[in-house]
């Protein structure tokens, strides 16, 4: 449900600027915020590099050991 306000000014909460929305769009735009701030954390991006560099290959007998199964 969109909503206008009668006033052409922008209503402000704390001095900032705010809008409303239901629910499921902040979910929506919660996820890609999440991973916005994933893909530009640098620390993020330093194991990225790390664990690439290292490649260790795990045979399919290895990895069900890892997991227990």
């Amino acid at each position: 449900m969109v909503t206008k306000t009668s006033s052409k000014k922008s209503e402000k909460l704390f001095r900032k600027p705010f809008v409303i929305l239901t629910l499921n769009y902040w979910k929506k735009i919660e996820n890609i915020l999440e991973d916005f701030e994933m893909l530009t954390s640098s620390s993020y991006r330093k194991k990225i590099q790390k664990a690439r560099s290292e490649r260790k290959l795990y045979s399919s007998d290895e990895v069900k050991e890892l997991l227990n199964l």
